[in-house]
């Protein structure tokens, strides 16, 4: 680690000393002297962007030329106010943004001699102007004024609210003025004057004057991907439309110091708390705000080999699966959505970690490397870095390294699989940690077991986000509470929410055969469950016998009216006479399940799915197979097996 062991590290990189402020004031430059990408005008630059890439942009971009924007209406906001839908509102507005992005790119990329150029650049301005004549950027499942206990159900726009939408379509006009703004001059300079005031007025100065910003300091919510997601695009919209040389170095001082509380709370390991999807806007976007200040500044005090950040670009590396699915404990999908496959191979050549850079190459969807996939959000930035990173199109196609363990001491996830390099085989993924993590369901001990890449004992994960959803309601939707999760059930209470309820005794073991985890999980209930200790392994048997085996030994303080083993299930499930049942999926390989049926009966429970954010990842139903004690005693033990079937194709 270079200067000064990354200035006298505690564990974490303090940025505000490796980018002290004399250092942001005397190297800052000049707006319009730094860019991440070159303007419209460069016409070099962007002709030598790939013509299937040309093609394709230009092809989008038309189908939207002398079309209405899509509208706001008021009573489209209030929605969620009113009936938790947060999605009426935000669809179209995501809508707006994807088609301002796509008429940037286009506006840059066709040819000068193409008539549609002039209509290009008039739908950057009239894309400029709707945004700037929105009421609010945030989205309403954010709004303070919404969100407080008088419930308001619109936005104040005296009083913005600086949230992911506002920081988002802070980047998105700010790229747009980087890319167009000196052809938009052309056209009347009003345009990027507004915009520049817009940026300032309903995000740079809210951020530099208010304090209420929980997600900066963590002082009214856990630290979480919002920082480093919004922090690496308000350092994006200074460096390009703060014209205020004072200003500039200000905002850029505070971001350094709101991304060093996010590296301060983050654990040691570089494990993501809220999982491999969202770890796309957290480490990933973390990543982005270091690439920028790096550059901004041109200065690299060695940030880039620091222990913490090598270890967070290594978690999607560690916690995939295989064939499109991740381990996916807390919130998120079990199949991850929006992945950035070229900024996580950077962010391995940064880090010279080449395994890093070949999982992302391996991500990569031939034969464009650079435009989102059909249907996903469009993110204009992350789309222009893919799209001048030279090497990223060029490199050659590479295997994901599937490393045969991966222990995070310090977020508490295992994750091991049969064999090094190969999906062929068992992978088991287990958690101890607590229950006050970020996006957090009562799962303290849970596990997920996959066969050939494929989870078969599953964490569902999140539905369609609403009102409820992050809300005192939040533990009543079934998907988010330990009874729809991998872990017992005691006199019929389950794991209950925050940080005090978590697990102990937590232990790892790793050796040629075998990989295990071990934790009590007996803290992580409430009193009523009785629960003197729960001590659970979770193993994986590599070998002849390859298997894996869930042992349990619990102690009650009085003999249980009730105990169950719960476990989610997805693929046909098949209960068998003598503790047996199979798991089968449409294809490959399932698992043969056993148990003690002199202890436990078995009941199978199907549970349908009608939600897109379920039905997308699992189909229209899963199992829960729900093993209760036939004579629940106050101490007992007990042990499941998993081992693969034969082959059903």
């Amino acid at each position: 680690m270079t200067s000064e062991k990354a200035a006298s590290d505690p564990g974490f990189p303090r940025l505000t000393r490796l980018f002290p402020p004399s250092s942001v004031a005397t190297r800052m430059p000049p707006i319009g002297q730094w860019s991440p990408v070159p303007p419209a005008t460069d016409r070099g630059a962007w002709e030598a962007i790939a013509p299937r890439a040309r093609a394709r942009v230009l092809e989008e971009a038309s189908a939207s030329l002398n079309r209405p924007w899509p509208g706001l209406p008021a009573s489209l906001f209030a929605r969620f106010a009113r009936d938790g839908d947060r999605w009426g509102y935000q669809t179209p507005v995501f809508a707006r943004r994807a088609r301002l992005g796509r008429a940037v790119l286009a506006a840059a990329l066709c040819p000068t001699t193409d008539d549609r150029r002039t209509a290009f650049l008039d739908e950057v301005m009239d894309g400029v102007w709707a945004l700037c004549e929105e009421t609010t950027w945030a989205w309403p499942a954010h709004d303070f004024r919404v969100l407080d206990s008088r419930r308001g159900l619109l936005p104040d726009p005296e009083r913005p609210t600086l949230d992911l939408g506002a920081s988002g379509t802070a980047v998105l006009l700010a790229l747009t003025d980087a890319i167009t703004g000196d052809e938009l001059d052309l056209l009347d300079p009003m345009v990027r004057r507004r915009l520049r005031r817009e940026v300032s007025a309903r995000v740079l100065s809210p951020y530099l004057e208010r304090d209420e910003w929980g997600w900066y300091d963590g002082s009214t919510a856990k630290l979480n991907n919002w920082n480093p997601w919004i922090h690496s695009e308000l350092l994006l919209a200074t460096a390009l439309t703060e014209e205020s040389p004072d200003l500039r170095a200000v905002l850029v001082c505070r971001i350094l110091q709101g991304l060093e509380n996010y590296l301060e709370a983050h654990p040691p390991d570089g494990g993501c708390d809220e999982g491999p999807h969202y770890w796309w806007r957290a480490g990933a976007s973390l990543f982005e705000c270091l690439e920028t200040i790096t550059s901004l500044l041109d200065m690299d005090p060695g940030v880039f080999t620091h222990p913490l950040i090598r270890a967070m670009a290594r978690y999607p590396v560690a916690t995939w699966i295989g064939d499109g699915w991740a381990v996916n404990f807390a919130d998120g999908p079990a199949r991850p959505r929006e992945t950035a496959p070229a900024l996580l191979f950077r962010y391995g050549r940064r880090t010279a970690q080449p395994d890093v850079s070949a999982h992302a190459r391996a991500l990569r969807a031939d034969p464009d490397p650079t435009l989102p996939v059909e249907g996903e959000p469009f993110d204009l930035r992350r789309t222009l870095d893919a799209l001048f990173d030279t090497e990223w199109h060029t490199t050659r196609p590479a295997d994901f390294p599937l490393p045969a363990h991966a222990w995070l001491p310090d977020t508490q996830v295992l994750v091991a699989r049969a064999t090094t390099g190969d999906t062929r085989g068992l992978l088991v993924a287990a958690k101890a940690g607590h229950n006050g993590e970020s996006h957090n369901h009562n799962d303290v001990g849970s596990f997920i077991v996959a066969i050939d890449a494929h989870p078969l004992l599953i964490d569902v994960g999140v539905g369609t986000y609403r009102k409820e959803t992050f809300s005192p309601d939040r533990y009543g939707i079934w998907s988010m509470t330990s009874e729809y999760h991998n872990v017992p059930v005691v006199n019929g209470v389950g794991q209950r929410p925050g940080p005090d309820f978590r697990a102990a005794h937590v232990a790892a073991i790793h050796n040629t055969d075998t990989d295990e985890l071990t934790c009590d999980l007996g803290p992580a209930y409430p009193p009523q469950a009785q629960l003197t200790s729960w001590l659970r392994t979770v193993r994986l048997v590599r070998g002849a016998d390859e298997r894996v085996e869930i042992d349990e030994t619990w102690h009650c303080a009085t003999t249980p009216r009730s105990l169950a083993l719960h476990l989610l299930i997805s693929g046909d499930l098949s209960v068998r006479p003598g503790g047996r049942a199979t798991v089968s999926p449409p294809t490959g390989r399932g698992l043969a399940l056993n148990w003690d049926t002199a202890a436990f009966t078995a009941e199978v429970e199907t549970i349908s799915l009608t939600d897109l954010a379920f039905t997308r990842v699992w189909g229209p139903a899963v199992h829960r197979l729900i093993l209760t004690a036939r004579r629940p005693e106050r101490t007992g033990r007990h042990t499941l097996v998993a081992r693969p079937l034969p082959n059903n194709d």
